[in-house]
């Protein structure tokens, strides 16, 4: 059972992450469901690490998992942004999305690999991100929603300047 824990954290997150398009957008229920996603994803690393079985298959299912709640997520949460947000906002968050996924694609066609940073930018908007639903309910939203922009694109720069400078 410990070899494959690591893996069942990441098929729940991938599992919650789908269930999620069926769910109203910062429900309820969409919280309790998306926090089980958060958790599943910083215990299955844990699970990884503690009982040493981390694999090419796990980072890999890792990185699938991600990537499918990080696009369930925009496509449930765009229409509250573009309430919370002008669109200047709305167009910085398109081309922040944009160049991580450009980065993304350059940096696997280069090195055969995903990218993989664990600054700590990366920590930080990874942890406002994921807090980015609920913060959507709170009256200044719009702020919060500037903030990680802001420490999102300071994220990309030093990405860039790992790999490339």
């Amino acid at each position: 059972m410990k070899k494959n824990l690591a893996n069942v954290f990441t098929s729940l997150r991938l599992i919650g992450a789908l269930v999620l398009i069926f769910i109203p957008a910062c429900s309820l229920g969409f919280l309790i469901l998306y926090a089980f996603c958060g958790l599943t994803d910083a215990l299955d690393g844990w699970a990884a690490r503690k009982f040493h079985t981390e694999s090419e298959f796990g980072k890999k299912l890792d990185s699938v998992s991600d990537l499918t709640l990080y696009g369930i997520m925009l496509i449930k949460v765009w229409p509250l942004l573009e309430e919370a947000l002008p669109k200047l906002g709305l167009y910085t968050i398109m081309g922040l999305i944009l160049f991580r996924l450009l980065l993304y694609i350059f940096f696997f066609l280069w090195k055969r690999r995903f990218l993989s940073t664990h600054s700590l930018y990366n920590k930080a908007v990874s942890i406002l991100m994921f807090l980015l639903p609920f913060a959507l309910r709170l009256p200044y939203a719009g702020l919060y929603c500037y903030l990680v922009m802001v420490i999102g694109a300071l994220s990309l720069i030093d990405e860039v300047s790992r790999f490339f400078i």
